[in-house]
């Protein structure tokens, strides 16, 4: 893929840039208005201060070890925390490239850290975009692999029941470092929840109106299931990884259920593509320069 550049494809400026006194309420309401999981944090636009991840604003929030931040900074007032600045939850040392970097080596990176985006810098060491997981995946062509999807998924899946609250979600997902799962009820798969319906919720009038009306210490008492979406997006685990590209990008969807006898027996994210295919005996990547895609197959097994 060396012959792609990165800015081709890459986001230009950063969706978001938020400030090292921006509030939490802020940095969520512009991470749900642009829909991004990630926000560079530059106090003059320029030069790059840290990042901030929707998965940090959970953690924060209740999810993790950063909740002691709230309990002792904000005695453990969700409202105040909200209302706090992000400073104390900002990854200060982010992993990030240039700009003049080359595709593999901004992909062997992103897999080296586990990470889902990028920060680009310019020649000069200012910030040009971001680079993103969902950015690499929109290169796969729909072309046949010949590699299953059984081969790459991540399992086991962790679900949650329709009766769990926003906190219960909070919690899974920065324990287990996801930041998907497939909700249940009744042992049968009804929806699922992400991180970004997270945010999304939390920058809902909903929320507006709970913390108008002191109402707030409740928010994360809210029934997951009416924060998940209904009738996910489903693989079966013999299907080619051609037919689930073409479902993900149909959809618009960064991940798929996958389904084995009427049961969730796994997940299929675009991370799974990234980290698992170049690993694969016999999988082969190859550039088609003229239509700014990468063909990939299976070549010998």
């Amino acid at each position: 893929m060396s012959s792609f550049a990165a800015t081709s494809i890459a986001r230009h400026p950063p969706a978001v840039i938020l400030r090292t006194d921006s509030s939490a309420r802020d940095a969520i309401k512009m991470m749900a208005e642009k829909s991004v999981r990630h926000a560079i944090v530059s106090n003059d636009g320029r030069k790059i201060d840290g990042i901030v991840s929707a998965k940090d604003i959970l953690n924060y929030l209740g999810g993790g070890e950063k909740y002691k931040i709230v309990e002792t900074s904000c005695s453990c007032d969700i409202l105040v925390a909200l209302g706090s600045s992000i400073d104390p939850i900002i990854n200060r040392k982010p992993v990030i490239a240039s700009t003049t970097a080359s595709l593999p080596d901004m992909m062997n990176l992103m897999s080296k850290h586990d990470i889902g985006m990028l920060p680009l810098l310019d020649e000069n060491g200012i910030i040009w975009g971001s680079l993103s997981e969902r950015h690499l995946f929109k290169l796969f062509e729909e072309n046949q692999m010949f590699v299953r999807v059984f081969e790459i998924m991540s399992k086991p899946l962790i679900t949650l029941d329709s009766k769990a609250t926003l906190l219960d979600t909070m919690r899974v997902m920065i324990k287990n470092d996801i930041r998907r799962i497939p909700i249940m009820h009744e042992g049968a798969l009804w929806g699922i929840i992400t991180v970004k319906d997270v945010i999304k919720f939390l920058a809902s009038p909903y929320v507006d109106e709970a913390i108008n009306k002191g109402l707030c210490d409740y928010l994360f008492t809210s029934n997951v299931s009416k924060i998940a979406s209904q009738n996910p997006k489903t693989v079966g685990p013999d299907e080619d990884l051609c037919d689930a590209v073409k479902k993900m990008n149909s959809f618009n969807v960064g991940s798929l259920i996958v389904m084995s006898g009427g049961k969730p027996v796994g997940m299929l994210t675009e991370r799974d593509f990234l980290l698992k295919l170049p690993k694969l005996r016999g999988v082969e990547f190859i550039t088609d320069v003229s239509k700014n895609r990468v063909l990939v197959g299976r070549i010998h097994f």
